[in-house]
């Protein structure tokens, strides 16, 4: 069965407007679109509902993941430097 990697498309439309060099790099793990959508269900939960980590069904998820862990440390900086202009 071939894999359909994701599009930049796929990707906006799952995380909505992220950085390009995340973009780049999400696409870059050569990861379908339904492998970047579980790897956001597990880290929503984690940082939601205070889970513990599932293990990853490939590692193109594994990879995704780390990527939305590190947005999800580099964003509220982001939001601390709006708020102060």
């Amino acid at each position: 069965m071939p894999m359909n990697r994701a599009t930049a498309s796929d990707v906006t439309r799952l995380l909505g407007d992220i950085e390009p060099l995340v973009l780049e790099r999400i696409l870059l793990t050569g990861a379908t679109p339904d492998e970047i959508a579980e790897a956001l269900r597990v880290v929503e939960d984690e940082t939601g509902f205070g889970e513990q980590p599932h293990l990853p069904s490939s590692p193109r998820v594994a990879e995704v993941r780390a990527l939305l862990h590190e947005m999800a440390v580099l964003e509220p900086e982001v939001a601390d430097d709006e708020e102060m202009v």
